[in-house]
């Protein structure tokens, strides 16, 4: 952007990572945020991703009725799993795609979902050059939390399939107890 002398969109990339960092380290010492700054934090993610990609993807994020922005969630959990999804999924696909974020209420969890109409988990094994680290670091923060909460922090990855069985991408649900915070 700066080499193409786009100055303004230079600067709102700027800022918007300016805008993650001071967030970072303003939360460093937290482990759960509520739900309205983790929506936050991860819009900011994804409009600097959008900055960088164009129109390679966009995104979706919905909240559920009755589901409170106050609700307490574990930090970065819709940015770890976003950033996989565009990673691994869409930015592998020729045609890119669409993320879609939502949160509902199930009794007593919040349901947060991450989705990806990307080319899924088994084509992206062959592409990819990760080292796995982010969702084993994920899942190592959530086992430390459940030795604390009532109730334990799940997560599962759902491959999703069209009627003829080809990958048509991913979704992640991350349940969080609303009681245990």
């Amino acid at each position: 952007m700066i080499y193409q002398e786009d100055r303004k969109l230079a600067y709102d990339y700027l800022s918007k990572f300016t805008t993650l960092l001071r967030s970072l380290i303003n939360d460093a010492e937290r482990i759960y945020r509520s739900l309205g700054e983790e929506l936050e934090f991860v819009t900011t993610y994804l409009d600097l991703e959008k900055l960088s990609f164009g129109d390679k993807f966009n995104y979706e994020i919905s909240i559920g009725e009755n589901v409170s922005r106050q609700e307490q969630v574990p930090k970065l959990v819709l940015q770890t799993f976003a950033e996989n999804a565009i990673k691994h999924g869409i930015m592998s696909s020729k045609y890119g795609g669409i993320l879609k974020i939502s949160a509902e209420k199930n009794l007593d969890y919040l349901i947060l979902s991450i989705e990806d109409n990307g080319i899924g988990r088994a084509k992206s094994k062959g592409l990819s050059h990760s080292t796995g680290k982010g969702l084993k670091l994920t899942g190592e923060f959530y086992e430390i939390l459940n030795q604390i909460n009532k109730k334990p922090i799940k997560h599962t990855i759902i491959d999703l399939h069209n009627e003829n069985g080809v990958s048509v991408g991913t979704r992640v649900e991350v349940w969080v107890d609303r009681k245990s915070t």
